[in-house]
């Protein structure tokens, strides 16, 4: 195969590795996902939060009703009991007053048992998310150090071929080069193939016996008449 033909090869070689370190980096896990999931761990802790100190509030005031609650029924069943009052009227009056009175704080108690219960599922939960974000959080400082390391090392890799690249095209035709950027863009990266028999690599359509001559004999670029590859004899000679 002809010299020029053999610097698009390596030309090809460094297109390839350029891509593949591409879609690499490209793959690579930056974190964004996992600070996506962090973020909504932290909205539902804020929320969990509110319901929390709001719950911690309503039962401050549950007590508080009851204790006032309490205290005046203590009062009424005093005023019941002492022998103060002796009126049937007044007596039955504050029998009542001392019953609703009762009925209240056994209601106001239930609500303070169902908020107790309701708190500790809560901080169980808030619990559990916060752990989770905490692991999360610890997970993402990794990721984003690999991504740091890895993607650091790629983009040098790249560089690297970059100029590589450009050496070697500068070595090559312009016209045959820019045939070669052509056929590679409509051909998913691979725009030259190295033939070892009768049949091209890119397409393993067989080549007719005139093109694998003149191949082998180096007169001028060849193509394959199936896919328009740029084709060179890398067979028996080497």
């Amino acid at each position: 195969m002809s010299e020029e033909l053999r610097i698009l090869y390596k030309v090809q070689i460094a297109d390839t590795e350029i891509a593949r370190r591409q879609q690499a980096l490209t793959e690579l896990d930056t974190g964004a996902e996992l600070e996506q999931e962090i973020a909504s761990l932290q909205a539902e802790l804020a929320e969990l939060g509110a319901r929390r100190e709001a719950l911690e509030n309503e039962t401050l005031d549950r007590e508080l009703e009851v204790k006032t609650l309490e205290e005046k029924r203590d009062r009424f069943q005093k005023q019941l009991y002492g022998g103060a009052v002796s009126n049937p009227r007044q007596l039955s009056d504050l029998q009542g007053e001392v019953a609703m009175l009762g009925r209240e704080i056994g209601k106001t108690e239930d609500r303070l048992l169902e908020i107790m219960e309701e708190l500790e599922d809560l901080r169980a939960e808030i619990a559990e998310r916060e752990t989770r974000t905490a692991e999360l959080t610890a997970t993402v400082e990794q990721v984003r150090k690999r991504y740091e390391t890895t993607g650091g090392r790629l983009r040098d890799e790249i560089a690297e071929l970059k100029a590589e690249r450009k050496q070697l095209a500068s070595q090559v035709n312009a016209r045959l080069l820019k045939r070669y950027d052509q056929i590679r863009e409509r051909s998913g990266g691979l725009a030259l193939v190295r033939v070892l028999d009768e049949t091209c690599p890119g397409c393993h359509i067989g080549l007719p016996s005139e093109t694998v001559k003149a191949m082998k004999a180096g007169r001028q670029v060849q193509h394959c008449d199936n896919c328009a590859r740029i084709l060179f004899w890398g067979g028996e000679e080497e």
